[in-house]
């Protein structure tokens, strides 16, 4: 089975902070409630992230920062423009253990 990925333009988006658009995509790729997923803040602070990548910062000073990390099966990059959600299928013959 494929990875299964998605990317969201977030360059000029001011509707959510870059935290919530974590949970959003996380939630339609696992088809689930946003209230089902674990807390982000158990993986990475989520004030810090929407911090860093606030909208009111210097689109210059944005595009030098990348920051990647594990959100449950989820490995989430950010970006000045982007956040993308890749999800790796379970090795074969992986017993969780």
């Amino acid at each position: 089975m494929a990875s299964r990925e998605l990317s969201v333009d977030v360059a000029d988006s001011e509707k959510e902070p870059v935290s919530q658009t974590i949970v959003s995509i996380v939630s339609e790729m696992g088809t689930c409630d946003p209230i089902e997923l674990d807390p982000l803040y158990e993986y990475v602070d989520p004030d810090a992230l929407n911090r860093l990548f606030h909208s009111g910062r210097h689109s210059g000073d944005r595009d030098e920062i990348s920051i990647e990390f594990t959100y449950m099966t989820y490995c989430i990059t950010v970006t000045g423009n982007y956040v993308h959600v890749s999800e790796e299928p379970a090795e074969n013959g992986s017993s969780g253990v």
